[in-house]
């Protein structure tokens, strides 16, 4: 699968914006398969979210409560690894996981998901 440079590129930005600055400018790109399917089989509505990032050179483990209209589908496709976030009114910025409401603004949460601890 040929990666676009403007999704590359896309993705890069927002890796340095939500984690941290590259400590040089070799960058170490792992490459991931995605098979997306046809059709998926939809599980129920997500209402938060858990995951381990790095900020400021440490391991943080984060949890994102999506408010009420903003939730996605999770969904799966028919083989193995197939977890999907769909749809939902959501984005990802410099702060993390970013609800937003009917008329595609960002919904005021000073917390942008909360450190937990382990």
């Amino acid at each position: 699968m040929k990666v676009l440079r403007k999704d590359f590129n896309g993705a890069f930005k927002l890796h340095k914006q939500f984690r941290e600055p590259l400590k040089s400018d070799r960058v170490k790109v792992r490459k991931v398969q995605i098979d997306v399917p046809t059709a998926l089989m939809v599980q129920g509505t997500v209402e938060s979210i858990s995951y381990r990032t790095t900020h400021g050179g440490k391991v943080v483990l984060y949890k994102h409560d999506f408010a009420p209209g903003s939730r996605p589908f999770l969904a799966s496709g028919p083989r193995k690894n197939q977890v999907f976030l769909v749809g939902g009114r959501y984005h990802v910025t410099d702060r993390g996981i970013v609800d937003l409401d009917g008329s595609g603004k960002e919904i005021e949460d000073h917390v942008h998901g909360e450190e937990i601890a382990e």
